[in-house]
């Protein structure tokens, strides 16, 4: 690692960080909670179960693409070359391969921790996760929209700013598939309330940034990656729509 790979790992995570904070402190206590879902209900006639779904995304997006703007702004990166993706026949194979195998990893795990833990509930460890409790309010196709536009702006932040990013610098490959995931698993472990649902998102979580990140490297656009991430958002999600939702 250089000297300029360390400073942009530094200011990407503080970059990360500052997105989390602003997601998550400002209306982190219950009280201040109610009183914004009813003030934003009051003012916009919005069904007071959809303030958090909607202002909560909202927030989220845009407090991330922040952080996009801000690292790439720094740092110089060309976002064109991030984004920029001529697919050959034989990458979108892989990428559909990494979707398969990002699934298949994470039910692998989950059947191991079923292996030691058969009384645990996964669905409902997901479903209790608070923001995506939030997004199970929702009628049914925005249950997918919202985290899928959510993993979007992740991976794009994590896998093409981030990643590329201390490639860039002088990072090795191994370097900036682990420095990238690692303050993606943190900040996806943060938002999580409980112990199995921050294994859960842990495990799938590491499974991403191992494999969205080596699909970056092999393809050079993070594009594929937010395929992978988005579908598999959308889909893990929506694994507790059966289940009855409570707003916090």
């Amino acid at each position: 690692m250089t000297g300029s790979a360390w400073g942009f790992a530094a200011v990407a995570s503080v970059a990360a960080a500052s997105w989390l904070a602003v997601y998550r402190l400002p209306l982190a206590r219950r009280r201040t909670r109610q009183r914004f879902r009813l003030a934003v209900s009051s003012l916009t006639g919005l069904d007071p179960r959809y303030v958090f779904p909607v202002v909560g995304t909202a927030i989220y997006l845009v407090a991330g693409l922040l952080a996009i703007t801000a690292v790439t702004w720094w740092s110089g990166l060309d976002l064109w070359a991030v984004v920029s993706w001529r697919p050959t026949l034989v990458e979108v194979a892989l990428t559909a391969l990494v979707a398969l195998g990002a699934a298949a990893s994470t039910g692998f795990a989950m059947s191991l921790v079923y292996a030691v833990r058969p009384q645990v509930d996964v669905p409902g460890a997901v479903a209790g996760v608070g923001w995506i409790r939030e997004i199970l309010v929702l009628p049914a196709h925005w249950r997918w929209v919202v985290p899928m536009s959510s993993a979007a702006v992740e991976e794009f932040f994590f896998r093409g700013v981030f990643l590329l990013g201390l490639l860039a610098s002088g990072a090795s490959v191994p370097m900036a598939v682990l420095l990238s995931g690692a303050v993606f698993i943190l900040g996806q472990v943060v938002l999580t309330e409980r112990g199995l649902a921050a294994l859960v998102l842990g495990v799938s979580s590491v499974v991403l940034s191992v494999l969205c990140g080596l699909l970056v490297v092999v393809t050079g656009s993070v594009l594929p990656a937010i395929v992978v991430h988005a579908s598999f958002a959308g889909f893990y999600t929506n694994l507790g729509t059966g289940r009855p939702v409570r707003t916090a």
